[in-house]
């Protein structure tokens, strides 16, 4: 994706998964900084960083090296630079220059955790000069006691630390830049006052190898004190880089430690690692091209934005990183749809994680995440006194998947009785015997925003798919069943099939009253039945019917992406403010589906047209929401769903589709 000269609010994040994250932007200058356990508290401003191609006199690779500077010096910089992004890696490209390209990427290889999950960013610099980078010491969550230090050794670097920080700091720990041979400048104070404000000493760029470097380099702490160290090298042909960080504090938030911890005792380890292992360490790669390959790689960036990775190997995820930091949050495609693809990537991770919401699981009731910023305080849906009707059978399908995909049958045997335990809870609640658990308004499900009543379309499907996988399940272990489940199967596939209009399945309806809108999600549970082979829930003929309606009313109704609901006679439903909205979770996968059902071209189309607007708007920063009416993002920001292109390319790959350069 080329994203030069985009005014981008945020970057593209770079470190290992659970690791933290620093996001660079077209201009080549960082921001966002999360690596110190910040996730929700980013350092926003970064000053210091730097990209110098030095000579007589140094050019700064940068096209607004002062982005940050009150008082901009004289900065002699390039003007333009071509940049092509796709996670887990960002390219410059610099035209007339001894330097030609500089990559910036983070290991990310399926299969391996441990690599993955690195508090690493390696830089690739290619051509003839010598090029510096400097980097400001961040440590600590104070100023006082900051100090550099550098390092000569297997890597040769500034190592930043702080002295006075306390374990209890959430940015205890260390910093480090560095590569094989490096020459080092251990610090200056880069941020001075002067005539109209603060400015930034750059002189420094033009002494490097003139002033002798004393190895350590600390100031008394003032107000605006800011530190800063420097590496440079002589590039021929090409040369690697190296940017990691150590933090293993314990702050009452996050308790649990990095997984990279296991493996490592500080950030110059990282760097010889890195250095060690820089031919297997790379970016992720898939069989896909074009704006595909830009929208499921992209999409993925939530690997690094908002997860943890604690030291005993749990994974857990942001549901949004500023207005719902919940973890794991599941129901309508959310760490349910992300899963699909770290299931692919990481399946022993994944399967870990699915099985530990079944032991949150209460009288049948599976909960709505882990907790607010905690794996051990579960939410159990929006409000009280109106339990969410659409997770359990969420999560029977996740546990199920698992097992397919892996093969593994000891998934199900673990599980069996926790998957019944929530398919009795779900029948409880339904009240008027149709089999189908009953909306009761209140926001009792995930689309907390909007009052469904009586029998839903969407979380019909949902639980006769999750009825199915049981069944199945037992068919599997060699468990007998009692006769209610499959009398129960049945009765509800009436009372779904009774929805039906001749075109779709109406939204909900109840004994009062009834939404005839067309919602997307409308047959998102006969989506996990094709994905994992189980019958249909609904009468065949009817299946490709709906969804070739999904894509003449929902599809038709916006020019921007997929709403959620649409009126019989065309008009996006606007009864709500989710109902109005696109949730691209919910369009990649019912795009993925139309690829399952031989709507090769529609669901591309479909999926081009999100994936478009997404990348006009914030592809590092995908919201829940889009306005289907004002193509704008109005719902939670660096959205735990975004990786549901994903869904989209296993499909294809699943179908062995190629339609998609």
């Amino acid at each position: 994706m080329i994203v030069s000269n985009r005014n981008l609010n945020s970057g593209l994040p770079l470190g290992g998964i659970g690791a933290g994250a620093i996001e660079f932007f077209p201009d080549l200058t960082i921001g966002n900084v999360t690596i110190m356990n910040n996730w929700l508290n980013p350092l926003k401003v970064i000053r210091g960083f730097h990209v110098v191609l030095l000579g007589e006199e140094p050019l700064f690779l940068q096209t607004n090296p002062g982005k940050n500077v009150e008082v901009k010096p004289q900065y002699r910089h390039v003007d333009n630079i071509e940049v092509e992004a796709q996670y887990p890696k960002i390219k410059y490209r610099f035209s007339n220059l001894p330097i030609s390209e500089i990559e910036f990427y983070t290991p990310i290889v399926k299969g391996n955790v441990k690599d993955s999950s690195l508090p690493l960013i390696i830089v690739r610099v290619k051509g003839n000069g010598t090029v510096a980078f400097s980097f400001p010491n961040i440590v600590g969550s104070r100023r006082w006691g900051r100090v550099n230090y550098s390092i000569i050794g297997k890597v040769n670097g500034v190592l930043f630390k702080n002295l006075r920080s306390l374990q209890s700091d959430p940015a205890y720990g260390e910093v480090f830049i560095g590569c094989k041979g490096c020459h080092t400048y251990s610090g200056y104070s880069y941020w001075v006052p002067t005539r109209g404000g603060m400015t930034e000493d750059i002189s420094v760029f033009s002494k490097l190898g003139k002033v002798v470097d004393e190895g350590r380099y600390s100031i008394r702490p003032y107000a605006r004190e800011e530190i800063a160290g420097v590496v440079w090298r002589r590039i021929d042909d090409e040369a690697l880089f190296f940017i990691t960080w150590f933090f293993n504090s314990r702050p009452h938030h996050y308790p649990y430690g990095h997984y990279y911890e296991n493996f490592f005792n500080s950030a110059v380890e990282v760097a010889e690692y890195a250095l060690e292992n820089s031919g297997s360490l790379r970016p992720l790669s898939i069989d896909a091209d074009g704006w595909l390959r830009d929208a499921v790689l992209n999409s993925l960036y939530v690997l690094t934005s908002s997860t943890w990775l604690t030291k005993d190997g749990r994974l857990a995820v942001y549901e949004s990183l500023s207005i719902a930091p919940l973890m794991n949050t599941i129901g309508s495609m959310t760490w349910d749809g992300l899963s699909f693809a770290l299931l692919d990537l990481y399946p022993d991770l994944t399967v870990k994680m699915d099985e530990l919401l079944g032991f949150y699981i209460s009288n049948g009731e599976v909960p709505h995440d882990f907790g607010e910023e905690s794996l051990e305080d579960p939410i159990y849906g929006a409000s009280y006194l109106y339990p969410w009707n659409d997770l359990g059978s969420t999560w029977i399908l996740m546990i199920y998947r698992d097992y397919l995909i892996t093969s593994n049958v000891e998934v199900l045997r673990r599980n069996f009785n926790k998957m019944r335990e929530v398919v009795d809870w779900l029948i409880s609640r339904d009240y008027d015997g149709d089999c189908i658990p009953d909306s009761r308004g209140g926001f009792d499900n995930s689309y907390d925003g909007t009052n469904m009543y009586g029998a839903s379309s969407y979380i019909a499907s949902l639980f006769l798919c999750a009825l199915q996988a049981l069944i199945k399940s037992a068919d599997v272990l060699g468990v007998r069943l009692s006769d209610k489940y499959e009398s129960c199967l049945s009765k509800g596939k009436d009372t779904l099939n009774s929805m039906w209009n001749g075109r779709y399945f109406a939204a909900w309806r109840s004994t009062k009253e009834s939404n005839e809108s067309c919602m997307n999600s409308q047959l998102l549970g006969q989506f996990w039945c094709d994905f994992l082979k189980l019958p249909p829930v609904v009468d065949e003929d009817k299946v490709k019917v709906a969804l070739r309606s999904i894509y003449e009313l929902n599809h038709r109704a916006s020019p921007y992406c997929l709403p959620n609901a649409v009126k019989p006679n065309g008009e996006v439903d606007t009864s709500s403010s989710q109902m109005r909205s696109c949730w691209p979770r919910i369009s990649f996968t019912v795009a993925a589906h139309m690829v399952l059902r031989g709507m090769v071209n529609e669901g591309l189309e479909i999926a081009k047209k999100e994936w478009d607007t997404i990348s006009r708007l914030e592809p590092w920063n995908q919201s829940s929401r889009i306005d289907a009416i004002e193509g704008k993002n109005v719902g939670l920001d660096h959205y735990i769903g975004s990786a549901s292109p994903y869904i989209l390319y296993l499909a294809i790959r699943s179908s062995m589709v190629g339609h998609y350069s």
